[in-house]
């Protein structure tokens, strides 16, 4: 049970926590979406979980960023995991591993003009990201069981506001804080 800001009593029936992946060891200004890349040597400061949310199930995506911290914080709190394929970043194709001011403006201005039906050259668009993370979130969300989502930017800001039942979702808003672990409760 939780109280609320009035001092209700509110029951809580299972929670699900997004946390991004810890920050990376690439050039500032990389674009790496699918691309594998190494986190910065401090990310084990990020595998801890509050008291309140221990018994959890951890949903990860498979890119090492991800995939390290969920198996870290798996460990130390004697906690299964999956590994989730549809809980990979937005894939850049053609742009990955580009530095994102390499790229021309024509190119970004179309992305930019809409990003949900446009497909990045050899990637994919914003209406595939949302549905293979969405899927993952249906799926867990239906189990009401305990979970732990370890992601990337793009699919926990559409994961986010898929919580709070913000509508319309926007796909470009603001990026979650590498790290930075947010718990729903429902």
């Amino acid at each position: 049970m939780m109280t609320n800001k009035n001092n209700n009593v509110t029951r809580v029936h299972f929670q699900i926590g997004l946390i991004r992946h810890p920050p990376v060891n690439v050039p500032v200004g990389l674009c790496y979406g699918h691309t594998d890349v190494p986190l910065k040597e401090e990310w084990e400061q990020y595998a801890v979980l509050p008291s309140n949310f221990q018994n959890v199930t951890i949903y990860t995506s498979p890119a090492t960023r991800c995939l390290k911290l969920a198996q870290k914080i798996a460990e130390q709190y004697h906690l299964p995991y999956q590994i989730e394929d549809r809980l990979l970043e937005f894939n850049f194709g053609n742009w990955e591993g580009k530095l994102w001011d390499d790229l021309t403006k024509e190119l970004i201005d179309e992305w930019a003009k809409d990003p949900w039906g446009w497909n990045v050259p050899g990637g994919e668009n914003g209406q595939e990201l949302f549905d293979r993370a969405s899927e993952v979130w249906q799926e867990i969300y239906q189990k009401q069981e305990n979970a732990l989502i370890v992601s990337h930017a793009g699919p926990l800001r559409l994961l986010r506001q898929v919580a709070m039942n913000i509508k319309p979702i926007e796909l470009l808003g603001d990026l979650p804080n590498f790290g930075k672990l947010e718990i729903f409760n429902f």
